[in-house]
C-alpha cells in the first residue's frame, strides 16, 4: 500500500492522508458498513452505523482559522447533532494540544517534527494551501520588495527607512510573531532562509492582531495569510509575484504552506466525517473565495510518492 509523503519540509516525514486516500476509506467504510449490516440484520434488525453526532475540538494555525470556522458551520448545519469549537493559538499550540488529547484535530502551517511529537498515531490530513502576503500600514505604497530586501528589513537591519525604497522618510517597524507561530516558521524558513527576526514581538499568535497592528502603527510591515486581507492594509508582491495557483506550482512564489489537520486517528465516525467533509467540493469552493487554494488545484515538485 503506497503512503504519501510532502516533502516541502525541513527533511521530516509524515504519514499523511490523502483526499484520494479519504475518498478509499470512505469507499471502504460504506462496503463495511454495507456489509454488516446484510450480515447483521436478520438477527439485530435494530442495529445500525454509528451516528454523526457530538463535539469536536479543532484549534491551532490562526492562518487555517476561517475556512476551519466556516467549515464547522457548513458541518453543524448538516449534522444538527454536532458541535464544532474551533479556536486559534498558533500551530504550535495545535499540535501540542492534540498530541495532549486536549483537541481532537490540531491545525498547523507546518509538519509536525517526529522528534518533538513521537506518537505513531499522530495523522496528517492535508487539507489546502494558504498563500501568505506580505502587509504594510496603508500610508505604505511600496508595490513590491525583493526576497533580500525583505531580509534586510526583518532580519540584518540595513533597510531601516521606507526612503531607502523609494517610499516616504519613516522609520520601518516589521511586526513579529511569536515562536509558535507557523506562518513565522515558514516565513523564517522560505524568506529569511533561516534567519532570525528583529522588529516588535507580538505576545500571541493571531493574525488579526498582525492585521491590526501594521494597519494602525505608521510604517509597519508584516505578514499575513492571504484570507485575512482587507482594504485596512496594502498588500505588497515578492518579486513582483503574487502567491496564486499558477506561480506557486511553478515555483515561482515560495511563501505559501500546506494547511494540515493533524489527529491521533480518526476512528470516530464524527470525526471521520468531518475530515472528509473538509475535503467536499463546498468547503473547497469555500476556500478558494476565502484566498486558499482549493488542495486539488495546486502541483509542485515538493510531493512525493512512495513505498513505506
Amino acid at each position: 500500500m503506497k503512503s504519501i509523503y510532502l516533502l516541502r519540509s525541513s527533511g521530516q516525514k509524515r504519514r499523511l492522508v490523502s483526499s484520494k486516500n479519504l475518498l478509499r476509506r470512505a469507499a471502504l467504510l460504506c462496503c463495511l458498513l454495507l456489509g454488516t449490516y446484510v450480515l447483521t440484520s436478520c438477527s439485530a434488525p435494530g442495529s445500525q452505523s454509528q451516528p454523526i453526532t457530538g463535539k469536536l475540538r479543532v484549534t491551532g494555525s490562526t492562518a487555517l482559522l476561517p475556512l476551519a470556522q466556516e467549515a464547522g458551520k457548513l458541518f453543524e448545519q448538516q449534522y444538527p447533532g454536532t458541535k464544532i469549537e474551533v479556536s486559534g493559538g498558533g500551530s504550535g499550540h495545535g499540535l501540542d494540544a492534540v498530541t495532549a488529547q486536549q483537541a481532537e484535530i490540531g491545525n498547523s502551517d507546518i509538519y509536525a517534527n517526529p522528534a518533538i511529537y513521537p506518537d505513531p498515531n499522530l495523522t496528517d490530513h492535508i487539507v489546502c494551501v494558504t498563500p501568505f502576503e506580505m502587509i504594510t500600514n496603508p500610508g505604505i505604497t511600496v508595490p513590491s520588495l525583493t526576497q533580500q530586501q525583505i531580509i534586510d528589513i526583518f532580519s540584518t537591519g540595513k533597510i531601516n527607512n521606507w526612503s531607502q525604497l523609494g517610499g516616504p522618510d519613516l522609520k520601518i517597524t516589521p511586526i513579529v510573531r511569536p515562536s509558535n507561530s507557523g506562518t513565522r516558521a515558514t516565513f523564517r524558513k522560505y524568506i529569511l532562509g533561516g534567519r532570525d527576526e528583529k522588529g516588535t514581538l507580538l505576545t500571541t499568535d493571531s493574525s488579526t492582531t498582525v492585521r491590526d497592528t501594521v494597519a494602525k502603527t505608521p510604517g509597519a510591515i508584516g505578514y499575513v495569510a492571504a484570507s485575512y486581507v482587507t482594504n485596512a492594509i496594502h498588500t505588497v508582491e515578492i518579486d513582483n509575484q503574487k502567491g496564486t495557483v499558477s506561480t506557486i506550482s511553478s515555483g515561482k512564489y515560495n511563501f505559501w504552506s500546506y494547511e494540515h489537520m493533524y489527529t491521533l486517528g480518526s476512528d470516530d465516525a464524527t470525526l471521520e466525517a468531518f475530515l472528509q467533509f473538509m475535503l467536499g467540493s463546498d468547503v473547497q469552493q469555500k476556500a478558494q473565495e476565502m484566498g486558499y487554494v482549493p488542495i486539488n488545484s495546486i502541483q509542485t515538485p515538493g510531493v512525493a510518492s512512495v513505498s513505506p
